[in-house]
């Protein structure tokens, strides 16, 4: 036989499998997995794109000094791969950093506090280095670079941070992603 399951209070369901089980949100799963899958991929792609600037940047001189390739036409797309990049980085470092204030009580800074707002401003540092050149570069074209020592400097800080703040919130994103799963 099968017990008649009453509505409203005192159900005879047994427990653990009614709504309120974790992951039973749906189809979906819970919020909590949803965020842990979202910070997992966006976790992977930011380590993606860091290991693909910091390589390519480290390569790309030798490439265009004995090649007849234009290392601007890998710069070009990997330009948009990077802005999307730090756009999420942005993001989900303003998300920790806002996290590690709210746990300020004022006393000696922790490790937390210290990783999330140096992370944060480091990635917005970044942000506005890249789109200053990134902007530059578009509007006045490839030509805007020939002799121009100032872009060629900015380029390879933000080449060599870039891959550094984006790799290390990759890696917090996808240790998150794991320690909820």
């Amino acid at each position: 036989l099968i017990p008649a399951r009453s509505v409203g209070k005192g159900t005879d369901a047994p427990k653990g499998t009614g709504p309120e089980r974790p992951g039973a949100g749906g189809i979906g799963g819970s919020r909590e997995d949803l965020m842990a899958a979202l910070k997992r991929l966006t976790g992977a792609y930011l380590i993606a794109v860091a290991v693909v600037v910091a390589v390519y940047f480290i390569v790309n001189t030798v490439i265009g000094e004995h090649t007849d390739f234009d290392v601007l036409d890998v710069w070009y797309p990997l330009d948009i791969l990077m802005v999307i990049g730090l756009a999420l980085g942005l993001v989900f470092n303003y998300i920790a950093k806002r996290d590690a204030d709210a746990g300020d009580d004022g006393g000696a800074v922790t490790r937390r506090y210290l990783a999330a707002n140096v992370v944060f401003y480091m990635t917005a540092a970044v942000t506005i280095l890249f789109l200053h050149n990134w902007i530059a570069l578009l509007a006045l074209g490839a030509d805007s670079l020939d002799g121009n020592h100032q872009a060629w400097v900015i380029w390879a800080f933000v080449d060599t941070a870039l891959p550094i703040t984006l790799g290390v919130t990759g890696c917090r994103l996808w240790r998150e992603a794991s320690q909820t799963a």
